[in-house]
């Protein structure tokens, strides 16, 4: 058998629980970036008013609930 510090008890329950908190932050922040991109989608910007709204469906065109123009879908980038 052979002997173990308490110290190096210490540092591998260290390493251990912050290598859990850190893959766990990773993996929570790629989903939330999935969530995010795919709401994204479906926003469309108007090019007549520069309203956004969100529009759900899968038309090419979406009618803006504001003026009433029919806009073509764009990605919307986010400044």
């Amino acid at each position: 058998m052979f002997r173990v510090t308490l110290d190096s008890i210490i540092a591998v329950y260290l390493v251990v629980i912050l290598c859990g908190v850190f893959f766990s932050w990773v993996a929570a922040e790629i989903f939330r970036r999935g969530r995010e991109n795919r709401r994204r989608r479906n926003f469309v910007i108007c090019g007549i008013c520069d309203h956004v709204f969100e529009d759900p469906s899968e038309d090419d065109l979406a009618e803006c609930p504001r003026c009433g123009a029919m806009n073509e879908r764009e990605r919307v980038i986010e400044i």
